[in-house]
């Protein structure tokens, strides 16, 4: 999920299946990008190997030095960013009436 709110980025990814150390977060340029791996381990029904790639193009007005992220006990990840600092100082239209 990625909101529409200029100056906002926010996503929520399932990584459950990964831990902690198979999980990297980056950001490149104007895009964060997500990479997960695990090498083949049995599950329930054999063997299962995992990998993803996901990469997101921030969007204007959010500073890339701000990106986070966290991971919940439950395997939920959550990147956010901020605005960059010009963007936050700017009022809002509704401020300036």
């Amino acid at each position: 999920m990625v909101p529409a709110d200029p100056g906002h980025f926010s996503v929520l990814l399932d990584v459950k299946h990964f831990s902690p150390e198979e999980i990297s977060v980056k950001v490149v340029g104007d895009h964060v990008e997500v990479h997960a791996r695990h090498e083949e381990r049995p599950d329930e029904h054999g063997f299962i190997a995992r990998e993803f790639h996901r990469r997101y193009r921030l969007p204007p007005g959010v500073d890339p030095a701000a990106v986070t992220s966290a991971l919940s006990p439950e395997g939920v990840l959550s990147i956010q960013a901020t605005p960059s600092s010009a963007q936050a100082q700017l009022p809002s239209p509704s401020a300036a009436k």
